[in-house]
């Protein structure tokens, strides 16, 4: 009955472990929890201070030179802020519009001649880039896909 007694030993310290383990966890997590709460309700009050300061700085009641600057920076910040604001009003009211078309296309003149485009010129690529065999499309000389249509390249 030694193994037996020995496994029963090792199973209770096991349990025993775990039941600190997560007591510890449980305990470290509400610790952790208030202290974030904590913080946040200090940022609150320093919010709460500072809006205060700007308002008795902006009818007059406080003259110290760092909050006048700040009071400026405050101002300029927020007219620009209602500027974005109106930009974003307007950009989210653009509605997209279907150009009409006014002309029919040109038709081709019967001495125009196509060219396939396995015979068309090939842009020279520019030092340090290269071209997909694929599509055409120059890419830096390190790639190994074309970042276009994805051919390996490399």
């Amino acid at each position: 009955m030694g193994l037996l007694d020995q496994i029963g030993k090792t199973l209770s310290q096991v349990t025993d472990r775990a039941k600190f383990e997560a007591e510890k966890f449980q305990k470290t997590t509400r610790l952790q929890l208030e202290i974030n709460e904590l913080r946040r309700q200090v940022d609150l009050k320093l919010m709460e201070l500072g809006q205060r300061a700007y308002d008795l700085q902006r009818a007059g009641h406080i003259h110290a030179p760092s909050l006048a600057e700040l009071s400026l920076a405050i101002d300029q910040l927020r007219a620009t802020l209602v500027a974005r604001e109106e930009e974003l009003k307007q950009a989210q009211s653009e509605v997209f519009v279907e150009p009409t078309p006014t002309t029919p296309p040109p038709a081709t003149s019967p001495t125009a001649q196509s060219v396939p485009i396995s015979e068309a010129p090939s842009p020279t690529p520019a030092a340090g880039s290269k071209i997909c065999g694929q599509c055409g499309f120059v890419m830096p000389s390190h790639a190994i896909f074309c970042p276009n249509c994805g051919t390996r390249v490399g």
